[in-house]
């Protein structure tokens, strides 16, 4: 029951999405953790790691491999939780941790790449899909990518229109600072993932999305939760794609909920 006492060997890995960083975790109480230790790794070119220079590659592949150095070798229960790039991050661990992976939670996993090839999916959210693609210089015009039209077409689009104009100064400058690296990551969710039958989920899955997040995302969820049907489909009322930051308490609810169901406690 998840009553009993958790034990040294469970853990609860976050991992975070494009242009945010481990902060996006740090509204995340208690009851989500079940008593095992929070572990919230930078991805790569994300602080406290050195930025991803210009004109430099990555992939999910090698922030996959950045989180796995991060959990310890005795951690033989791994519960995930990740959000949008970071959703997509945790697909590419499952293989890495195998058996160990306890339990998972994503919410609205990009994978844009595979949502451009699902012809079953909804229209709209198909065309939002390929808005990017058509529109070459944002996946593939490395004098544009991370620049200042770039990141506004990015944040406004999982936003609001202006969103990037209206961020606080500071917020602007932490962006600009990361902004190859979402650069690179936007392209591997378009690039890299190629298929939504390449992944086996875990007994305990939950696949959570917002009510008003875009059509795109939430057609994500859908398409992964078809091929699963043995997950738990999360729909979060009121929130947007960016819920960790805007409405954390109701994320929260749904992943303490997600814990109680893993059994997070008696790993």
């Amino acid at each position: 029951m998840a009553t009993q006492q958790a034990t040294a060997s469970a853990v609860s890995v976050f991992v975070h999405s494009t242009g945010t960083g481990p902060f996006l975790w740090d509204r995340i109480p208690e009851t989500v953790l079940a008593g095992t230790p929070k572990i919230a790794p930078a991805n790569v070119g994300y602080p406290p790691n050195a930025p991803l220079a210009r004109g430099s590659k990555t992939s999910a592949k090698e922030d996959a491999a950045l989180v796995l150095a991060a959990i310890p070798d005795t951690a033989t229960a791994v519960h995930l939780y990740a959000h949008s790039y970071g959703g997509y991050v945790a697909l590419e661990l499952l293989a890495l941790l195998g058996a160990r992976v306890a339990s998972l939670f994503l919410y609205e996993p990009v994978l844009f790449g595979a949502l451009a090839r699902e012809e079953s999916a909804d229209p709209a959210a198909l065309a939002e899909a390929k808005f990017f693609g058509d529109n070459r210089w944002f996946l593939d015009d490395e004098e544009r990518g991370g620049g200042e039209e770039w990141l506004a077409t990015f944040i406004d689009y999982w936003n609001q229109p202006g969103s990037f104009q209206r961020m606080p100064a500071s917020m602007q400058a932490y962006s600009r600072l990361v902004s190859w690296k979402m650069f690179q990551e936007v392209r591997a969710c378009f690039y890299e993932a190629s298929s939504f039958d390449g992944y086996q989920l875990p007994a305990h899955t939950t696949l959570a999305r917002g009510e008003r997040s875009p059509k795109a995302s939430r057609a994500m969820v859908q398409a992964l939760a078809q091929r699963h049907p043995h997950v738990t489909v999360a729909e979060l009322a009121k929130t947007g794609h960016m819920a960790p930051l805007t409405h954390p308490a109701i994320l929260a609810e749904a992943m303490a909920a997600h814990a109680e169901r893993a059994d997070v406690r008696s790993m």
